[in-house]
C-alpha cells in the first residue's frame, strides 16, 4: 500500500516524479475541471485536530478526480471520545473507504494508523512531528517559481520547534544539493538538530537585513498557541518576528514568501498585493498535488 506518513520516505527520484504527476493534474483542473480517474472510490477524512485548507483540500482533489468523501471533520465526535484506540477505528473505517487522509495531535498517530488500515494512509498532520503533504506542495511551489538547478537560500521563519510543515519540508530538501537554510526563531522555539545540518545551515535570532537581502525563500510560520502549556509565554512570543512590506523591499524582485497558513500577525496584509507573496498560490497548489497522491494511494497512476 502507498502510505504517505513521513517525509524521509521519498527519495529524489520519487519526489520529482509526484511533482510531474502534480503538474499532469494541474493540467487536468486548467484544461477539464475535472476527472474520472477515481469514480467509485471513496476518501475518508479523519481529523482530529481542526484544519481548513489540508481537509478541505483532499476533499476537494477527491472530488476532482470523479471520486467521493465521507468525512469525520471533528475527532470529537467520533468514538474516540468513547476511548476506542486509532488502531480499532481504522479497522472499521479501512472498511468503508479506499484511502484515508488523517491528521491528529500525537506524534506518529498517523503510523499507527496504518499498522491496521486496510487502505492506504495519507497523513494529513500529526502534532509538532510532520506534515508531509503540506511540504510537498510547498516544494511544488519552489519548482513552478525556481526549479531545482540554481542555488536557492530559504529562510524558514518563526515557529520551528514546534512547526511541522518546517520539519517536513527541511527534511525534503535534504534531497536536493541546491537549497541552504537560514533558520530564524527566538531561542525559546529553536530548531531541532536533527534538522539542522552545521555545514550548510545558519542560525539567527532575528529576521535580520542580511537575512532578508540573501533569501530566495522566506518561509513563514505563525506561533503556534495550541503547543503552549503557558499562556503568557506565547503572549510573550507571538508577535517576535513580523513581515511587512518595508522589511519585503529589501528582498530580492525575484523571491518569495511562503506561509502554510493560517497566519495571525507574522505577516502583515500590506505584503498581499506584493510580487514575492506566493502563499495564497501555494495553498492552491494543495489540491493538484493531493491529487497526484490520492490517485498514487489507488494505484491509478
Amino acid at each position: 500500500m502507498r502510505h504517505v506518513l513521513s517525509a524521509p520516505q521519498f527519495d529524489k527520484a520519487e519526489l520529482l516524479e509526484i511533482l510531474s504527476q502534480a503538474a499532469e493534474m494541474e493540467k487536468i483542473l486548467i484544461t477539464k475541471g475535472n476527472s474520472d480517474m477515481a469514480k467509485g472510490k471513496i476518501l475518508a477524512t479523519f481529523f482530529y485536530e481542526p484544519s481548513t485548507r489540508t481537509r478541505l483540500s483532499f476533499e476537494t482533489a477527491m472530488n476532482r478526480l470523479g471520486g467521493k468523501v465521507i468525512s469525520v471533520s471533528d475527532g470529537r465526535s467520533s468514538s474516540a471520545k468513547k476511548g476506542e484506540t486509532v488502531e480499532d477505528t481504522m479497522l472499521v473505517i479501512s472498511g468503508y473507504a479506499d484511502v484515508i487522509a488523517m491528521r491528529s495531535s500525537e506524534i506518529g498517530f498517523a503510523e499507527r494508523a496504518s499498522k491496521t488500515s486496510r487502505v492506504p494512509i495519507i497523513n494529513g498532520g500529526d502534532g509538532p512531528g510532520e506534515h508531509p503533504t503540506q511540504s510537498l506542495l510547498d516544494l511544488y511551489t519552489i519548482q513552478k517559481q525556481f526549479g531545482f538547478e540554481r542555488p536557492l537560500r530559504i529562510a524558514f521563519v518563526g515557529d520551528l520547534k514546534y512547526g511541522r510543515t518546517v520539519h517536513s519540508l527541511s527534511k525534503i530538501l535534504r534531497n536536493f544539493d541546491n537549497f541552504s537554510v537560514d533558520w530564524v526563531a527566538p531561542k525559546e522555539l529553536d530548531i531541532q538538530d536533527e534538522y539542522f545540518d552545521p555545514v550548510k545551515d545558519r542560525k539567527w535570532n532575528e529576521l535580520s537585513d542580511e537575512v532578508l537581502k540573501e533569501a530566495d525563500i522566506i518561509y513563514m510560520t505563525r506561533i503556534q498557541q495550541e503547543r503552549f502549556d503557558d499562556r503568557s509565554e506565547y503572549e510573550r512570543l507571538k508577535n517576535v518576528f513580523i513581515l511587512d512590506a518595508a522589511k519585503v523591499s529589501k528582498m530580492k524582485s525575484d523571491a518569495i514568501i511562503l506561509h502554510p497558513l493560517p497566519r495571525v500577525d507574522e505577516i502583515a496584509t500590506d505584503v498581499d498585493a506584493l510580487p514575492q507573496a506566493k502563499y495564497f498560490e501555494q495553498a492552491r497548489n494543495g489540491v493538484p498535488l493531493r491529487m497526484a497522491l490520492i490517485a498514487r494511494a489507488l494505484e491509478l497512476i
